[in-house]
């Protein structure tokens, strides 16, 4: 008789619900676009140069970036560790993935495509081949990588602590 489960054995689980799922997604959507806005506001504004005399200082670039730390900070603070089964906001992982992907689209798509949009040969025109572009790709790329790995550990980490019991 040690293999018959009783009543108060058993678990249920809650299934998200239509409406839950779909906030979820749409949150995921939001963050998305969100991503994508402070990728191409960053990309037409990371050249913007304060002068001091003959010194240009690259606020535009600390701006921009500074506006991709913001958003993956919020997310990374705002949002929970885990996926719960009735959650209508998305997990930390899935959420600052979204933001980073948004954010990748919007700089990839403004060097390689750029507006308007054709598929012929262009040149770099809003992220062009000097320093502060390339320290706005490499640095904001890098950003973006160090925030999912962040989220990825944390969200490891409480897999873990949920297995351990």
């Amino acid at each position: 008789m040690a293999a018959v489960t009783t009543q108060s054995e058993t678990k249920t689980v809650a299934v998200p619900s239509i409406a839950d799922r779909v906030a979820n997604l749409l949150l995921l959507l939001l963050v998305l676009a969100a991503g994508l806005a402070v990728g191409t506001v960053g990309s037409f504004f990371h050249r913007a140069e304060f002068y001091t005399g003959s010194i240009g200082w690259p606020d535009g670039l600390l701006l921009s970036l500074g506006g991709l730390v913001g958003l993956l900070l919020g997310l990374l603070e705002l949002l929970p560790v885990t996926h719960d089964e009735r959650a209508t906001v998305p997990a930390r992982l899935s959420g600052l993935a979204a933001a980073g992907a948004g954010w990748v689209v919007a700089v990839i798509w403004l060097t390689y495509v750029g507006p308007p949009f054709s598929f012929a040969n262009k040149g770099d025109v809003i992220l062009a081949n000097d320093w502060i572009s390339m320290a706005y790709l490499i640095l904001g790329m890098a950003l973006t990588t160090v925030f999912l790995y962040r989220g990825w550990i944390a969200s490891l980490d409480a897999k873990l602590a949920g297995a351990r019991g």
